[in-house]
This record gives structure tokens, sequence and C-alpha cells, in this order.
């Protein structure tokens, strides 16, 4: 069929005007002024006991909103998908919200898009955050700050019911903090889902969390402040799927993490997992590991780089069917021993001498143990000995270590 010259020409015009549009860049939203005029003002000048209630809408801002030094105000919206802070246009600052106030509340409402952190909380007693929606737009991006939720060197700290997503380090992070409780949240699309580092008395349950690189890490890092963490309870989540390429900046901790797993628990001690849905990762449902395994050189004389007191039992774990990362340093160890088929649990074998009696056997305290988890691969590496007496005997490791209570959040 032939068309008449006038309407081709009309079709081709289209089509340009249409492509032009597609490969137009995005300009930022119009910043809300008289909204961003509003808040600070209102945190500037907040009170002891100070509820300040954000009105329903999307609100562009430009510069970090901070609180110091204020105690017990609430920060409240109409719902976290109903009050939206978008930092996508931030000229200032790096965090989105930053709070140095004890007794802080932050619920019901979103921030996306900050320039650094999307909340960080420092040296912060009591700490509540609530129905909060936070991350990047723009999924699996190096361009994406480092962590959505940040409370960092505080003590009592609630997080629970969130939505977090698109971190390029950890969704969910706590660390140098004590009694912590981290519970109901929905965590995906980020490198780490949930990350505890350097804690003491944290409890995490009812997570969802996915499509991550990795769904949770229990980490200890050397040349912090606050060191040799202790007694995290991993129970009762949801981790699936997390086999997102790992995006992270190269050189830090999380950098390391193989896409497709499942938890690590690194350098800490007293770390229970149980009762958990682990399934659908590619390279490992679970690793327990020394820091050593990193091949990193630290300068910390206080920080002990192994693992001791961790129990892991009661899990529901089936691996996914796609291949293991071999693109970061544990992973290339992994595959090269096993190649897609990592084991999946994986023991680095690595064991402080000072948990050992006189006679050889490890402590009571400081033993790794697994029960209990159903049909499970299982790999003892051997890392310390270069992999020479690798053990894949599962039953060698079915003991238990004492366990302890809830964690209680005082006021």
């Amino acid at each position: 069929m032939k068309y008449p010259l006038h309407l081709l020409l009309v079709s081709c015009a289209a089509l340009i005007m249409a492509s032009c549009q597609n490969n137009k860049k995005e300009e930022p939203a119009q910043v809300s002024a008289e909204f961003e005029k509003q808040i600070q003002e209102k945190l500037v000048n907040a009170k002891e006991g100070d509820v300040i209630e954000l009105p329903e809408g999307t609100y562009n801002l430009s510069r970090p909103l901070i609180l110091d030094g204020v105690k017990n105000v609430t920060i409240r919206g109409k719902g976290m998908d109903k009050t939206t802070l978008n930092f996508a246009g931030q000229k200032d600052g790096a965090e989105g919200l930053r709070v140095t106030a004890n007794g802080i509340v932050l619920e019901d409402f979103a921030i996306i898009n900050a320039k650094g952190d999307c909340i960080k909380l420092e040296d912060v007693l009591n700490v509540t955050i609530r129905r909060i929606k936070t991350g990047w737009t723009k999924l699996h991006s190096t361009e994406n700050g480092a962590y959505a939720l940040y409370p960092v060197s505080c003590t009592n700290v609630l997080i629970e019911d969130c939505e977090v997503y698109g971190s390029s380090d950890a969704g969910v992070y706590v660390g140098q903090s004590k009694n912590i409780i981290v519970r109901r949240n929905k965590v995906h699309d980020n490198v780490a889902g949930i990350e505890i580092e350097n804690c003491v008395d944290a409890d995490v349950y009812e997570n969802n969390s996915y499509d991550n690189t990795g769904g949770l890490l229990v980490f200890d890092n050397p040349d912090l402040p606050v060191k040799n963490g202790m007694r995290c309870r991993v129970h009762n989540n949801k981790i699936t799927n997390n086999n997102t390429v790992n995006f992270a900046t190269k050189g830090t901790s999380v950098a390391e993490v193989p896409a497709g797993t499942g938890f690590i628990i690194m350098a800490t001690n007293q770390c229970e997992i149980y009762s958990n849905e682990i399934t659908g990762h590619n390279t490992t449902s679970g690793a327990i590991i020394s820091y050593l395994v990193l091949k990193k050189p630290y300068k910390d004389q206080d920080y002990d780089p192994y693992c001791g007191g961790i129990f892991v039992h009661d899990n529901t774990i089936k691996r996914g069917s796609g291949r293991a990362d071999a693109s970061v340093t544990l992973g290339k160890l992994l595959t090269a021993l096993f190649g897609d088929k990592v084991p999946d649990i994986i023991f680095d074998g690595s064991v402080n001498p000072s948990y050992k009696n006189n006679n050889g056997s490890i402590k009571e305290d400081d033993k790794i143990c697994l029960h209990a988890n159903g049909e499970i691969t299982f790999a003892n590496l051997d890392f310390a000995g270069g992999n020479k007496n690798m053990s894949m005997d599962l039953a060698k490791m079915d003991c238990s270590v004492p366990t302890w209570q809830d964690v209680k959040l005082t006021q």
C-alpha cells in the first residue's frame, strides 16, 4: 500500500520529536522553596517535646535537614507513600536528614535520592525509625549514597516497618551501637540489605530482605572507635534471591560480598541465626568467616578478626540455580574450590588460639555450631592451612552454643 507523501513526512517528524524527548536529559524538579524554608525554621526553632508535622505531598529540597541537640522531638508525615522529601537536586551537604539529638522519633514519610546518606543519626540515645521509606529511585548505581538508614554510635535503636532500597553499601545499617531492634522491614535492591557492624546486643527479626547483593551481614571491622561486637540474634526473617550484581564502591568491606549471598557472619562473637527462610542464592546461603579471608591489612591491636560462639540452627535453606559470583575475593576463593557448586554454608575454619582449651578443644562459648538446617551441604575451608585439610563433614559441626535473652530497649 502506498501512503501520501505528506503523511509520511508528518510521521517521520513525530518519530524524530519522540526520539529527542526520550534522549532529553531529565532536569531536577523545581525546589519547593517555601516548604524548605518552613521545615528548616521548624527544626532550628524546635523545643523539647515538639512534634513537627510534615504535610502530604512531594517536596523537592536542595539542602540537608538538621536537628541538633533538642531532646524528644518527633518528625511525622502523613504516610510513607503520602509525604515525600526528594533530594535529587541537593546542592549542599551529604545527608538528607541528619540528627544529633536524643529521643528522636521519625515516622510516616519518605526521604529519597540524597546526595550521600538519606538519614544519618549519630551519638543519639533512644532512636525510633518507624514506617519510613527511603532510598534511591535509580537502582543499582554506584552513584547512590552508601546508607539509607544510618544510626551510628547510638543506644536503644528501633527500626521497624520501613522500606529501604538502592543503597550502594547497606540499606539498613546500624554501626558501633548497642541495644538494637530491627524488625518487619522490607529491604531490597541494595548491596547489603541489612548490616549490623561492631554492635552489641542486636535483635534482627521478621524482615524481608530480597534482591540485594547480600541479604544480611553481621560484621566486625578493624580500626573503628567501637570494637568487637557481640550478641546478635537473626531470626524469623525471609532472606531470599539476593543475587544483584555488587555495585559498591571499591575498597569497602561490602564490595567483597559475592552476588548471590544469603548471610555473612564475619569476625564477630555470640551470633545466633535461627528460624529464617534462606532461599534462592546462587553463590552461598551463608558464610562464617574471619576478616583474614579478605586479605586486607589492619593496624588495630585490640581487634579480634575471628568468629566465635556462632550458632546457626533450624533454618530453611535452599540454594539458587544460577552461577556463583567469581568477581570478588571471597567469590574467587569459593569458585576456585567448588565451581558453581559452592556448599550451602561455608566456614573458613579459622579459630582464635585464645578460644581453645589447654587440650586443643574449643571452649563451649566459642564454638561454631550448625544444627537442624535440613539437607544442606557444608564445607570447612581450612583457610589458614591453605585449604589442604578441607572438611565437608557436617556432623562435626553439630553442637550448640549458649544463647541469650531478647534485647530490651532501656529508657
